[in-house]
C-alpha cells in the first residue's frame, strides 16, 4: 500500500548475494516505479513541483520578460538544507539500530528463559506439576513476543495481512489477527486452561506486561514446589529467572520509549517546509540554464531530496520497518525445538542424574560452623 513503509526481511545467503549483485544498479533502475519511497512522494509532492515548473516554463516561453532569478538564493541555503536532511537521516538510522539491538536482546532473553525453565522447573521426568509450569513459561515467552509486536505496530507487523490505516474497522481486524496468531503459535483453544489464558491475554490492558507476570507466576510456583522444607531457597532460585524477566521488561520499556518519542516535531516540520520551498524555487534558477527542460530537471532534483527525507521519516518509526514477524517466528521455532528436546528426554533433570558423589561433603551444620569461625576471626583482626 502506498501509505505504508517498506517492511524489510531478514537476510540469508541468497538475499545477500542479490544485495551485492554487480547488476543491482540496472535492476534498481528498471524497478524504479515499484519503489515505495517514489510512490509515496509522487503525489502530491512531485506532481506539484512538476506542475509549477511546467507552468513557469510555459509562461517564460511566451512572455517578453521571463521569470527567473540568480542561483545565489538557492545555492547559499543548500549547505544548511543538506546538513539538516543528513542530520535527520542519521538520527533516524540510530533509532533503527537501537530498536534492532533491543529486539536482539529480546530474542536472546527468550531463549534463555525457555532453556532455564525446561531445565530447572521440573525436578524429574515424573514431575507433572513442574513440567506444566515449564510449559506455561514457554507459552508465555512465545506470547510475549507476539503481543509486543502488536503493541509496537498499528497492524501487527505481518506483511501478508496488512490492513489499511484508514480502515474504520482496523482495531477489530487487528485483534482478530492477534487472536488467530496466538491460537496458532501459543495457545490451544481445545485446552480449557489455555483457552482461558488466551481470553485473559486479549482482555488485558497491557498484554506484554501480562505475559511477563504469567511467566513470573509459573516460575514461582515451580520453584516453590521444588524448594521442599527450605523455602529460603525459593528466593535464591527465583533470582535465576527474575534477572531474565527484568531484561525483557527493560527491553520492552526501551521499545516503548522509541515508539512514543519521535525526533522533535518542530525539527521535522522545519525540515519539511525548508525542503518544499527550496524545491519549488529551483525552477526559477534552472530556467536560464536548461530552458524548456526545466520541469524534468526540477522533478529530478525534487525526487532526490524529497525521497531521502521521506525514507528518514519512515525509518524514524523503526518497528514499522523491522521484520518483527520474522523475529517472532524465530523465537517460536527455537522454543518449540527446546520443548521437543525436553519431550525426547534430551534434557537431563536434577533428580534423574545418577551421580555418585565422592570426597568429603560440606554439610549445612559445617557451613554454619565455618561461617561463625570466619566472623570471629574477622572480629579479632579488627580489634
Amino acid at each position: 500500500m502506498r501509505d505504508m513503509p517498506t517492511r524489510d526481511q531478514n537476510f540469508d545467503h541468497g538475499k545477500w548475494g542479490m544485495h551485492k549483485d554487480p547488476k543491482r544498479h540496472i535492476r534498481h533502475f528498471v524497478t524504479w516505479g515499484y519503489s515505495a519511497a517514489t510512490q509515496r512522494i509522487l503525489f502530491p509532492d512531485i506532481a506539484l513541483i512538476f506542475s509549477s515548473s511546467a507552468a513557469l516554463c510555459t509562461y517564460n516561453c511566451f512572455a517578453e520578460l521571463p521569470l527567473y532569478m540568480p542561483p545565489e538564493p538557492i545555492v547559499l541555503p543548500s549547505v544548511a538544507l543538506g546538513l539538516l536532511v543528513t542530520f535527520r537521516t542519521n538520527t533516524t538510522v540510530s533509532r533503527y539500530n537501537e530498536a534492532r539491538c533491543l529486539w536482539g536482546e529480546i530474542v536472546n532473553t527468550s531463549r534463555d528463559i525457555t532453556r532455564i525453565a525446561l531445565q530447572w522447573l521440573p525436578q524429574s521426568k515424573d514431575d507433572k506439576f513442574g513440567k506444566a509450569q515449564a510449559a506455561k513459561v514457554c507459552r508465555m515467552t512465545k506470547a510475549f513476543n507476539i503481543v509486543l509486536k502488536y503493541h509496537l505496530t498499528i497492524d501487527g507487523g505481518n506483511p501478508d495481512d496488512r490492513v489499511s490505516r484508514t480502515d474504520p474497522e482496523l482495531p477489530t481486524k487487528v485483534k482478530k489477527e492477534l487472536r488467530k496468531e496466538l491460537s496458532m503459535v501459543c495457545f490451544s483453544p481445545s485446552d480449557p486452561v489455555q483457552a482461558r489464558e488466551l481470553e485473559d491475554c486479549l482482555s488485558s490492558s497491557h498484554r506484554p506486561l501480562w505475559t511477563i507476570q504469567q511467566m513470573c507466576n509459573a516460575s514461582h510456583a515451580g520453584i516453590w514446589a521444588r524448594c521442599g522444607d527450605r523455602p529460603d531457597r525459593a528466593i535464591r532460585d527465583g533470582q535465576l529467572l527474575e534477572r531474565h524477566f527484568q531484561r525483557l521488561c527493560g527491553a520492552m520499556g526501551a521499545c516503548e520509549r522509541i515508539h512514543r518519542t519521535p525526533i522533535p516535531t518542530a525539527f521535522t516540520r522545519h525540515c519539511s517546509r525548508f525542503l518544499m520551498v527550496w524545491c519549488n524555487a529551483m525552477p526559477f534558477v534552472l530556467w536560464p540554464i536548461v530552458g524548456t527542460a526545466t520541469p524534468l530537471a526540477a522533478t529530478f532534483v525534487a525526487w532526490a531530496m524529497l525521497g531521502t527525507e521521506d525514507i528518514g521519516v519512515q525509518v524514524e518509526e523503526p518497528f514499522d520497518v523491522l521484520p518483527l514477524f520474522q523475529y517472532c517466528q524465530g523465537i517460536a521455532a527455537t522454543c518449540d525445538g527446546m520443548v521437543k528436546d525436553a519431550h525426547n528426554d534430551h534434557i537431563t533433570l536434577s533428580k534423574d542424574l545418577e551421580v555418585e558423589r565422592t570426597g568429603p561433603q560440606i554439610l549445612v551444620e559445617d557451613m554454619e560452623a565455618l561461617e561463625a569461625s570466619f566472623n570471629m576471626r574477622n572480629a579479632a583482626q579488627k580489634l
